[in-house]
């Protein structure tokens, strides 16, 4: 394969040759040492939004398509890769936002690179992963949410999972996934690892035809990068907005009336701790596992995730967020089908 050869892997490959490679990675016929050394020269750099766009278009070709009907779904979501270890931000933000009757298609895994995954998280709520498009779709009728599990979705990329494993670094998987989602939402809140990334991951969204969309990369209080919005330290926010591109605005958390919280306030160190934290912030401010921090985190993301689906300005954000801490404070049911009983 030539593909990386005949083109200096740190400048943006034509989207032709992005296609055909990604292409080349889901062949099953494809070695997979060549396809693990082609990840790693991928990651050297950022990819083009064009490059974004063509891998991404190639992969949803071959998706598993999802049947939304007219209903205008919204997705929160972050590519991982920031070494951060906070809990399950976008998840529970798309929870409390289908809770707040926000149509929610959250589009998520198991864990790769993080401490659990969204998928892990939903199993441990009681959710079936393997609900049918069928029932999926009802969910979104009845409960403004629906999880959509990648790998029912994307069965070709299942080879790559143990590459990726193997390498052990963010690739341009990561990055993808957000880009994925197969009922290709109309809104969405797009966290990334870098800043450098902001646009890229903005331009490939509008190409894919993304209605309205925040992307946004945020601080902690080391000043390391994190793929969310940040209550420790500033978050750079790019709005996409009907294909064009705003002006870069930067939240800062104290304007937003967020109170410092304390060191390692958001930080888990296993699943168990995921798992238990994520309880006490649907349980409620009387639960022994809610965390301030992270109900505060929780209702920033939602709070975005509201504005785009009241097509609000940023300037409304923190009427957004207060709405969004109120519920969280008291704790909420979260909008899923009931389990079904076992005979």
């Amino acid at each position: 394969m030539t593909l990386l050869t005949s083109h200096n892997p740190i400048r943006p490959l034509p989207a032709d040759t992005a296609a055909e490679l990604m292409r080349t990675f889901v062949d099953q016929d494809t070695d997979a040492l060549l396809v693990g050394a082609c990840l790693a020269l991928l990651a050297q750099r950022d990819p083009s939004a064009e490059e974004l766009h063509a891998f991404a278009s190639v992969l949803l070709a071959e998706a598993q398509p999802f049947d939304r009907g007219d209903v205008a779904v919204l997705d929160v979501v972050g590519t991982g890769g920031d070494g951060a270890s906070t809990p399950n931000l976008s998840t529970l933000s798309s929870l409390l936002l289908g809770h707040l009757g926000v149509p929610v298609a959250k589009h998520g895994n198991r864990a790769a690179t993080s401490t659990c995954g969204s998928a892990d998280l939903m199993e441990a709520l009681g959710y079936d992963l393997a609900r049918s498009p069928s029932q999926l779709k009802q969910d979104l009728t009845d409960h403004s949410f629906a999880f959509l599990f990648a790998p029912a979705y994307h069965p070709l990329l299942g080879r790559l999972r143990e590459i990726r494993r193997r390498l052990g670094i963010p690739t341009i998987f990561n990055l993808l996934g957000p880009l994925l989602n197969p009922a290709r939402p109309a809104y969405q809140v797009l966290g990334v690892n870098r800043d450098t990334l902001l646009e890229p991951m903005a331009g490939a969204l509008s190409q894919l035809g993304l209605q309205r969309g925040f992307v946004i990369h945020g601080k902690c209080a080391e000043g390391n990068g994190m793929d969310e919005a940040s209550i420790e330290g500033p978050t750079r926010v790019l709005e996409l907005r009907d294909g064009e591109l705003k002006s870069i605005e930067v939240l800062v958390p104290r304007d937003l009336g967020i109170t410092a919280p304390d060191r390692g306030a958001l930080r888990i160190d296993d699943r168990a701790q995921a798992l238990a934290v994520a309880r006490g912030c649907l349980h409620g401010s009387t639960s022994a596992d809610f965390r301030p921090a992270v109900a505060d985190a929780v209702a920033l993301q939602a709070g975005l995730g509201l504005l785009l689906h009241r097509n609000a300005s940023l300037s409304e954000l923190p009427a957004a967020m207060h709405e969004c801490r109120n519920v969280l404070e008291n704790g909420f049911e979260p909008p899923l089908p009931a389990r079904e009983i076992a005979a």
